[in-house]
């Protein structure tokens, strides 16, 4: 598993793999309508062209060994010592396959000693909760509306201080 900084002759494969996982997560849930509306909204390529290309962000993909795009975390600076993981997604088939693992540890890595980072995941993604705890995240106790997006479901704010 090989993580690295996205490139612009990525962005589709993102998309896709946003699309894909999105649907997979979140359709019983929240319903294909309401899928399809923020995956469209939050991951147009306009959006997250301005997402890879801030100097300052981190916009990563996990490749598998043939090359093919199976995973993607992004992240930004919130403050100068809190960091925002925006999204990290693994394709279903490629799930528990370490490339979760890989794409926290290069954000952890990105955000610094000393660092916090923060993140928002839905209630129902009990998955994503469980793997986050494992990661040593913790709820901070605030719930939130996903994104601030009516859209979206509730969340937990979790968070984790880099040492």
């Amino acid at each position: 598993m090989k993580v690295r900084r996205a490139s612009a002759g990525d962005l589709d494969a993102v998309r896709q793999l946003l699309r894909e996982t999105w649907h997979a997560t979140y359709d019983a849930t929240m319903g294909v309508e309401a899928v399809d509306d923020i995956t469209s909204r939050w991951h147009c390529e306009e959006n997250l062209k301005r997402q890879m290309n801030d100097p300052q962000g981190c916009f990563l993909v996990a490749e598998n060994a043939d090359g093919t795009i199976v995973g993607h975390a992004g992240a930004a600076i919130r403050s100068d010592d809190v960091k925002s993981l925006s999204r990290l997604y693994v394709l279903p088939e490629q799930q528990r396959s370490g490339a979760g693992a890989a794409l926290l540890a290069a954000v952890i890595e990105w955000a610094g000693r000393g660092a916090a980072i923060e993140l928002e995941v839905e209630t129902a993604n009990t998955a994503a909760i469980s793997f986050y705890r494992k990661h040593g995240f913790a709820s901070d106790g605030k719930q939130v509306q996903c994104g601030g997006d009516p859209v979206a479901g509730p969340a937990i704010v979790m968070k984790r201080y880099v040492s």
